[in-house]
C-alpha cells in the first residue's frame, strides 16, 4: 500500500546463523522528552541483500513475529526484484523496515522504506504476506503513482501476494464480482481481474503492464494494445464469466 489510505532483542534460534546483524538504539524526534519511546534498529545481511529493522524491543509481542519478517524478507524480495524490477543490476538491495506504533494504518512504503503498524500487525500477526505486497513496491519502483494509476499499481501488488504468497488461509481473492466493484476499485478486486485477463486473454499481462509503469507509458489504452479490447470491454465480459482458478498453498502445506 503506498498510500496511507487504507491502505531489539530477537531469539537466537529464530534467527539465521548466516545473518549479520549490528543494532543500535533510536528515539522519534519530535516526540516530547516525556514521552520518547526507544525503538531498536537492526541490520540483517545476507547474500547481498540487507534489511534494517527498526521495532520496540519491549514489546515482547512484536518481537516474536519480526523473525518472520525478517525470513521472509530474504526468501522473498531476490524473487521480486528478478521477477518485477526494471534492472537488477541497479535494484535495490537494502529495505529498511520499520514497525511503527504511532501508525494507525496496516502498511505502506515509501523511499525503501516500509512502515507496518504495531497494533495492526500484533493483532494478525498472521497477516505476514502484506510484507510481500509492499516489497513488490519497492522492488517495481514505479516513477508515477496518482489518481491515474494507482488501482492498477495496488492491483498488480496483490495479484504478486496472491501468486507469491506466503498464504495463512485468511486472505483470498473475492469470490465474487460485486455490482460496487469496477476495473479500478485496486487491491485484490483489481487482482483478481488482472487474473482472470491472464488466464483468458494474454498470459503476459501483469509483465506488460508492470514494464509500461515502469517506463511510464503505460495508460487506459495499454488493456486493448495487450488484449484488443478496450477496459471497458474487459470487464464487462469478466462480470458475466468471472471464472478463473484459483490455488493457494497454505504455509503449513507439505
Amino acid at each position: 500500500m503506498k498510500r496511507k489510505i487504507a491502505a531489539s532483542f530477537l531469539c537466537a534460534s529464530l534467527v539465521f546463523s548466516s545473518f549479520t546483524a549490528v543494532q543500535h538504539a533510536s528515539a522519534e524526534d519530535s516526540a516530547p522528552a516525556s514521552t520518547i519511546q526507544q525503538l531498536d534498529s537492526k541490520l540483517y545481511e545476507k547474500r547481498g541483500y540487507q534489511l534494517e529493522v527498526i521495532a520496540d524491543s519491549n514489546n515482547p509481542s512484536l518481537q516474536t513475529i519480526i523473525p518472520d519478517f525478517v525470513e521472509l524478507y530474504f526468501k522473498m524480495f531476490p524473487k521480486l526484484v528478478k521477477d518485477f524490477s526494471a534492472d537488477r543490476k541497479s535494484a535495490p538491495t537494502k529495505v529498511i523496515l520499520k514497525f511503527d506504533p504511532t501508525y494507525d494504518g496496516v502498511a505502506y512504503a515509501s523511499n525503501g522504506t516500509i512502515v507496518v503498524g504495531v497494533d495492526y500487525i500484533v493483532s494478525r500477526p498472521y497477516d505476514i504476506a502484506l510484507f510481500t505486497h509492499e516489497l513488490s513496491h519497492i522492488a517495481q519502483a514505479y516513477p508515477r503513482y496518482d489518481n491515474s494509476n494507482w488501482w492498477l499499481v495496488e492491483g498488480i501488488s496483490d495479484y504478486i501476494r496472491y501468486a507469491y504468497g506466503p498464504h495463512d488461509g485468511r486472505w483470498i481473492l473475492p469470490e465474487e464480482v460485486k455490482d460496487t466493484d469496477n476495473y479500478n476499485s485496486g487491491y485484490r478486486v483489481t487482482a483478481r481481474f488482472l487474473l482472470w485477463l491472464e488466464q483468458h486473454k494474454n498470459k503476459r499481462i501483469v509483465d506488460e503492464l508492470n514494464a509500461q509503469l515502469q517506463q511510464n507509458t503505460y495508460d487506459l489504452n495499454s488493456f486493448k494494445t495487450l488484449t484488443g479490447k478496450s477496459i471497458d470491454e474487459l470487464w464487462q465480459e469478466y462480470k458475466e464469466n468471472p471464472d478463473v482458478k484459483v490455488k493457494y498453498k497454505i504455509k503449513n502445506d507439505k
